[in-house]
């Protein structure tokens, strides 16, 4: 299968799905991570998305809080069903290699245990990577002073001799007082550490809490793989070249007679078959959003070099307009849409359309034939066997 999608997780306490939703498209869409980890995603009812399935613990008191992964569509993966009390949710997805990713949600009002903690992650398949906002307070990750919460994660990171990300970053931002902390933060089995490249984003995107990047530097997902475009195949020059090659006498007295068969088959394919390579989806923004969201991050820059209440205050402005332009951006694209279909729209016309809203997800996936036919189980055991290629 070609993945459309980036070698790498986002971690971020979102502070309300719903709130943020069209932040977390433009981060799918700007991005293309294989998954995200959210928190607070404060969902009472789950959420549909065409290109991510999302699985999300439900908050303990009202709908306040939460955990959740959203999985990209074209990443194999399985949920991990979690005996927990705490906020925690788990997939088990194939990235450069298997990995198991939990999200986890620890509310500074509920107090948990080790024991707590070390029950999550005995049920974590390894390697594992665990991502949250844990709001504990430790110098081992960069706060000025430890509490009671720090050291209690401390303890437990070290009784299960887990890898921490964290590099000093903060990674909050304090909506009253404009102080940054380190509350979220990244643990990873030891065989994983070396994979992954940790970074904080620069841009708050709606929340309260900066997006994390982890990054795999090893093997990247993101260079699309060549595909055989059956759709353009000469099959009658195709069906010649396998009458002329693929003989009785051919496969004959052969000591691997599987492995020729699959060299010449490759052989024909390659040269009536044609391949193409799937380009991604390119991410677009109006002017307006464009020019609001390079103001909210510039505010934002300008209020850490110089936290004054008058550039936090003029922050809040920009990202005030940030986030409604990119709310009307969604609503204008719809109406975009919308305006080009009419009564005299062709039923062809109207589902090419909805084809394109869909994003092309046939895209990511291997053609089938419809039709059994004698010739189409030729192309279908062709197809087989280009899958295995």
């Amino acid at each position: 299968m070609v993945s459309n999608t980036n070698n790498f997780i986002i971690q971020w306490n979102i502070r309300g799905l719903r709130a943020n939703l069209e932040e977390f498209q433009n981060l799918s869409k700007e991005f293309r991570p294989a998954l995200f980890c959210l928190q607070e995603v404060m969902l009472k009812n789950p959420i549909t998305f065409r290109n991510f399935s999302l699985y999300n613990s439900i908050a303990t008191v009202g709908n306040r809080g939460g955990a959740a992964v959203a999985v990209h569509k074209t990443i194999p993966h399985r949920i991990i069903t979690l005996n927990t009390n705490l906020q925690a949710v788990a997939v088990c997805a194939t990235l450069h290699r298997q990995v198991t990713v939990c999200s986890i949600y620890l509310p500074p009002s509920i107090a948990f245990t080790s024991e707590q903690l070390n029950n999550l992650v005995s049920q974590l398949p390894a390697p594992y990577i665990i991502l949250g906002d844990f709001n504990g307070h430790n110098s081992l990750w960069g706060s000025p002073n430890t509490d009671e919460r720090g050291r209690r994660i401390e303890e437990f990171i070290d009784k299960n001799n887990l890898c921490l990300f964290n590099n000093n970053t903060p990674t909050y931002l304090h909506p009253a007082t404009g102080s940054r902390t380190h509350i979220d933060l990244s643990l990873c089995h030891p065989s994983i550490l070396l994979d992954y490249d940790w970074r904080v984003n620069d841009d708050l995107c709606g929340s309260d809490h900066f997006p994390i990047f982890l990054k795999n530097i090893g093997n990247p997902l993101d260079k699309p793989l060549p595909r055989w475009n059956v759709h353009k195949a000469d099959w009658g020059q195709f069906q010649h070249l396998c009458n002329e090659e693929l003989t009785v006498e051919k496969f004959t007295n052969l000591d691997d007679p599987i492995k020729t068969f699959n060299e010449t088959i490759t052989s024909i394919a390659t040269k009536t078959i044609p391949k193409s390579v799937p380009k991604p989806t390119k991410f677009l923004l109006s002017e307006e959003s464009f020019i609001n969201r390079s103001g909210r991050k510039a505010a934002l820059r300008r209020f850490l070099t110089s936290p004054t209440t008058e550039n936090y205050n003029n922050f809040k402005i920009w990202r005030a307009k940030a986030r409604r332009s990119i709310k009307s951006d969604k609503k204008n694209s719809w109406k975009e849409y919308i305006s080009k279909i009419s009564s005299n729209t062709s039923s062809k016309k109207i589902w090419d359309q909805i084809e394109k809203l869909m994003e092309n997800e046939k895209r990511h996936q291997h053609p089938i034939l419809s039709t059994v036919t004698k010739s189409s189980l030729l192309h279908l055991k062709l197809q087989m066997h280009l899958l295995k290629i």
